[in-house]
């Protein structure tokens, strides 16, 4: 839909990108309002049990909440990595698989995903590290809620440095933050690396 020869590609592709124009404390809080607001009505109207769920009050649907919110927000600045990927794939090569009697699955299996690997290496590095430092979206979405279920490492940092006033021991949290973010998104970077085939 947002890189074949349609004539609405622009418009989705803005569509796409535009949760990740818009601030994650201000879609928390309009996420929030949908949740709380908005799925309610519906699921008061419809009697569909997805949408009356205790999205935000309890904390198995609350941490899904935070992942959809997330998920939407950061697709769009990934699309544009997968879409400049697709873009520089050559299509002499796509043609010549479709000549040789490859079907769609087998050309996008075999060609097309290995020769975009980087752009993926890249979009789960940013999408790790973004989950790993998520705070804005979090704190305007259930604040850390309902009884700390959704309270993220970036989040618990900032609270025992600044609000209880412990910041050695905020420090410290933050070094060994800083370390097994790093070492996570370095081995994920060494595992996806040795997937990629040369274009």
């Amino acid at each position: 839909m947002i890189n074949g020869a349609l004539k609405s590609k622009n418009a989705l592709r803005t569509v796409f990108f535009l949760p990740n124009v818009i601030g994650g404390l201000l879609l928390g809080f309009i996420w929030q309002f949908i949740f709380v607001k908005g799925f309610a009505a519906v699921g008061s109207a419809t009697h569909i049990p997805f949408f009356e769920l205790p999205w935000l009050g309890d904390a198995n649907t609350a941490f899904w909440a935070i992942v959809i919110v997330f998920a939407w927000q950061q697709s769009g600045y990934l699309m544009v990595i997968y879409i400049a990927a697709l873009q520089g794939v050559d299509h002499s090569v796509i043609e010549a698989s479709r000549i040789d009697g490859a079907s769609r699955w087998m050309t996008l299996r075999k060609i097309v995903l290995p020769l975009i690997a980087p752009a993926f290496t890249i979009c789960l590095f940013l999408s790790m590290s973004h989950a790993f430092k998520i705070y804005d979206l979090n704190y305007s979405l259930t604040g850390g809620g309902p009884f700390n279920s959704t309270l993220s490492v970036a989040m618990n940092i900032y609270t025992e440095a600044f609000t209880n006033n412990h910041y050695g021991i905020g420090s410290a949290k933050a070094l060994v933050f800083f370390v097994v973010v790093a070492l996570v998104t370095l081995a994920q970077v060494m595992l996806t690396k040795r997937r990629e085939v040369e274009s």
